[in-house]
């Protein structure tokens, strides 16, 4: 009965949408001469799932490549082969179909902080791929130190159900798709 009578003062549920997000925030850094010379390599790989709740993809990215256009006319990188971040999203399966990707950048030079809103989503496995190659020194005359950065953030919308409001965190939300599937 004292169970019944707690339940009667709780508020009804409500539907929000949830954001979450996966971040990269990548830093070149040469610790010797050696690594400044070749170059520092990054490669990840990341899965996320989207289900039949995911209402909104969201991406954002920049990338920060000092001096890359100055040196261009130096050393040209149309190909690619110096300084670059290249980031790809695949749909589920369209990668080992030999498709084109949903999303993806290429940046060889500074690429300014841009935003990419998305809300035709399949449900599945999507693949995140970034290949990217960098340098970064840090010289005695803080001027003349460098370091390639890059970032990114993607995040999916989908609906939860908060049971608890107003007693509990905002955080603790139920997703909408793990009810559906009961």
């Amino acid at each position: 009965m004292q169970r019944e009578i707690m339940e009667s003062l709780r508020d009804d549920p409500e539907v929000i949408n949830k954001e979450e997000s996966t971040h990269w925030d990548v830093t070149f850094n040469s610790d010797s001469i050696e690594e400044f010379q070749a170059g520092l390599i990054y490669t990840n790989e990341t899965t996320i799932q989207f289900d039949e709740t995911v209402s909104k993809l969201t991406i954002v990215f920049r990338a920060q490549l000092p001096y890359s256009s100055f040196l261009e006319q130096f050393v040209p990188n149309g190909t690619n082969e110096y300084r670059y971040v290249e980031v790809r999203v695949w749909e589920p399966g369209v990668k080992a179909a030999g498709g084109n990707p949903y999303w993806e950048v290429k940046a060889t030079q500074d690429y300014p902080l841009e935003r990419f809103e998305f809300s035709d989503l399949v449900n599945g496995n999507w693949l995140v791929e970034i290949d990217a190659r960098g340098y970064g020194w840090d010289s005695p005359v803080p001027e003349v130190s460098f370091h390639d950065h890059f970032e990114m953030t993607l995040t999916i919308t989908k609906p939860c159900v908060d049971w608890t409001k107003p007693y509990a965190a905002d955080d603790e939300c139920t997703d909408l798709s793990v009810l559906q599937n009961r």
